[in-house]
């Protein structure tokens, strides 16, 4: 019974951690797509990137690509784009929507930390018309870099992380199932 209570309180926490995640829509930005994302900009620094009005193009990648309301970030002159804490502490990255802008193109990801490779992706085909979920669901890292394979634009939004208060509450709760239950044991 014990061992039964202790898997639905996982499941439990886990579901509350998902459902707990902090999304970045960049619709609070001006949409200007002349101006970078300011370093420091919700918590972290958005090196070759920038953002544009979902209107500014219609029919346009970036029309299509706006999940959120009104802005999608963009990687200026289609160059690579990355992203870092501003902090310098680790992340957990879980997903974003991608569009690519003008025309069909593939996008992949690394995960750095300290300045070590921690995790790449495969190739993801990017098309103009419909937003893609990339979920690549990485933890411990401090650095995302996004590339392209062509001299072309794409879309992002809705870049999703865990808030961190989800993650310490969830890691509290399993230190203190794991202390209860090698208590029980010791008795």
């Amino acid at each position: 019974m014990t061992m039964k209570k202790t898997i639905i309180g996982l499941l439990a926490l886990a579901a509350c951690t998902l459902a707990n995640a902090s999304v970045i829509h960049f619709d609070d930005l001006s949409g200007d797509e002349t101006q970078l994302i300011a370093a420091g900009y919700a918590g972290f620094n958005w090196d070759n990137m920038g953002t544009v009005r979902a209107d500014a193009y219609p029919g346009s990648g970036f029309d299509a690509g706006a999940v959120s309301p009104m802005n999608t970030a963009f990687n200026w002159y289609g160059a690579p784009a990355t992203i870092s804490t501003a902090d310098g502490n680790a992340f957990a990255y879980t997903g974003a929507y991608f569009t690519s802008a003008w025309a069909d193109q593939e996008v992949s990801f690394e995960g750095w930390r300290n300045g070590q490779l921690q995790f790449s992706s495969d190739a993801y085909t990017l098309d103009t018309m419909t937003p893609r979920w990339i979920q690549l669901d990485w933890s411990g890292i401090d650095t995302l870099v996004i590339y392209n394979n062509g001299p072309t634009q794409w879309a992002m939004d809705e870049f999703t992380v865990p808030e961190p208060g989800s993650l310490a509450l969830m890691g509290t709760s399993l230190a203190g199932l794991l202390l209860a239950r090698r208590r029980k044991r010791a008795m």
